[in-house]
């Protein structure tokens, strides 16, 4: 009997279930904006609806002055003289490496910008995937039910 009632609230739980999907349009090269809104903000967001008992999926996409922050070898690019940045960078790499394990968020970059600013693929995080451009991943994941949300 328990188990039956066990396998009833489950699939009213999941019945009842919604699926949040956001993709974050990822342009600002301000390291406070991108702490605060991706760094901490998406975490907080998934956690909110998490707790409402829905699933969340998240995807960013990166261009504009955002390459900065998913640069594993800064001295190969314009970056490296960035000291701020230079300093901070092991954390802003770990937290990244953080909330894309937990949270299993999905991060596309640019191409055709990081070609323009002289990024090789070899210079990115493991967990970041190369795309065409950015507005063809901004298309697919909108195209694909996901909430636009911009972080400029």
């Amino acid at each position: 009997m328990r188990f039956a009632l066990f396998i009833l609230l489950f699939v009213v739980t999941i019945a009842f279930a919604d699926t949040k999907k956001f993709v974050i349009d990822l342009k600002t090269g301000d390291r406070e904006a991108f702490s605060n809104q991706l760094l901490v903000g998406v975490p907080g967001t998934i956690d909110y609806f998490s707790a409402q008992g829905d699933t969340v999926e998240v995807a960013v996409v990166i261009h504009g002055e955002a390459y900065k922050f998913f640069v594993d070898n800064l001295d190969n690019t314009q970056y490296g003289l960035d000291k701020s940045l230079v300093e901070h960078q092991d954390v802003i790499h770990k937290r990244l490496d953080e909330i894309e394990k937990k949270y299993n968020i999905h991060f596309d970059i640019c191409m055709s910008g990081m070609h323009k600013k002289g990024i090789l693929t070899e210079d990115l995080y493991s967990f970041v995937t190369p795309i065409k451009s950015a507005m063809v991943g901004l298309v697919k994941w909108q195209n694909g039910g996901f909430s636009y949300i911009p972080i400029h």
